[in-house]
């Protein structure tokens, strides 16, 4: 055997040995001996969690057009939640008030006690923005154009920035969740197109301002109330009726637990 082949074969058994034989210095020779990884996480379901939600806003908060009396979304919004295994707990705070616009929430927001559940919400639910295009709809009654719709978009994308900045005064770590507006008036069909055009540029604009502020989520509603054989109105044909509810917190929820 030539020396060269000797060296060969030493290095290879010294290698293999040293596979069998590891040195014993008293520390874990690779993360796979003790399967403690130190880079392994705790999952986010091991400690099930407290969870806080502040809803503020209007009637579709407050659960008006419910006829199981059951509160509208939230309490069916509290069922989804309790159900997940990383939720241990669910506490709903509801500010909302029937017939609330914009400016009315800017100044239920200077409330203590609206602020301090906002402070400690892990979650904020806002509705709000329809009774602003009612309003619209009265004022201008015979007198109905895009182009006022329009203007008065403006001035609701100006309050609804100013209510997403007081809320992130009071909380700055919570996730804020904004329902969409939907269009009620399906079965007026000569006011249905034109307002389906208005709802579509105003949550749009909604939307668009919400991206300016971290950890903010938008739940899209029109689609499901626009295309929905069943009926989903309440008799005052404006609020969601039990079912509309039920599909209104379907959709909060999965927007909440989808990252």
């Amino acid at each position: 055997m030539n020396k060269f082949l000797a060296i060969l074969i030493f290095g290879f058994l010294m290698s293999g040995c040293s596979g069998v034989m590891p040195a014993t210095t008293g520390e874990s020779t690779s993360q796979h001996d003790t399967g403690l990884s130190p880079k392994s996480e705790i999952p986010d379901d091991f400690i099930p969690k407290d969870i806080q939600i502040a809803s503020i806003g209007d009637s579709l908060t407050k659960g008006v057009g419910d006829e199981t009396k059951q509160g509208g979304y939230t309490s069916l919004l509290e069922k989804k939640l309790i159900q997940e295994k990383d939720v241990k707990s669910v506490t709903i705070q509801n500010f909302g008030v029937k017939g609330h616009k914009t400016t009315d929430l800017l100044k239920r927001l200077q409330i203590e006690e609206v602020q301090q559940g906002i402070a400690d919400a892990d979650i904020i639910i806002i509705t709000i923005g329809g009774n602003d295009i009612m309003k619209i709809v009265k004022d201008n009654l015979f007198d109905l154009s895009l182009h006022v719709f329009q203007n008065e978009q403006e001035k609701y994308e100006v309050r609804l920035e100013k209510v997403l900045e007081n809320i992130r005064n009071y909380n700055s770590d919570a996730e804020i969740v904004l329902v969409g507006l939907y269009n009620p008036f399906g079965w007026f069909i000569d006011l249905s197109t034109e307002i389906n055009t208005i709802v579509d540029n105003w949550n749009e604009g909604s939307q668009n301002i919400l991206s300016n502020f971290e950890r903010t989520k938008f739940v899209m509603l029109d689609d499901v109330f626009s295309q929905s054989s069943d009926n989903l109105l309440a008799d005052d044909e404006f609020h969601p009726n039990a079912k509309g509810y039920e599909i209104m917190s379907e959709r909060i929820f999965e927007t909440i637990i989808n990252e």
